[in-house]
């Protein structure tokens, strides 16, 4: 299970960061995360060797892992949307009449559009 959670979080730092890494570490990554090939399958599609493959994913990962830590963009985007989630959950417990309802609404709406459309 750790192998999973270690890619989906590789593949979030990789939505973020991608564009900064070259385009070898990148399509390296992005086929070990996204299209979940083994070190071998990527090595033949990308004829390098399998050790090139290993050396690109960890001078990659490092690489991802360095820039959330100095600009931790993926955290901030998380608290984000845990943020906007409670202030949906808070929104559902209001019983609220007349034109505090029409607010209280609006604010819903403008909620949904942080989580849903990112």
């Amino acid at each position: 299970m750790a192998d999973v959670e270690t890619r989906v979080e590789l593949t979030c730092l990789l939505d973020f960061y991608g564009p900064l890494l070259t385009e070898h570490r990148r399509e390296v990554l992005r086929l070990y995360c996204e299209e979940d090939l083994s070190l071998a399958e990527i090595a033949e599609q990308l004829s390098i060797t399998r050790q090139g493959v290993s050396d690109a994913l960890q001078k990659g990962r490092r690489q991802l892992a360095d820039y959330e830590e100095k600009l931790g963009l993926a955290q901030r985007y998380r608290a984000l949307g845990e943020e906007a989630q409670r202030c949906m959950r808070a929104l559902d417990r209001v019983h609220a009449e007349g034109e505090d309802l029409e607010s209280i609404n609006e604010a819903r709406e403008a909620l949904q559009n942080i989580l849903y459309e990112r």
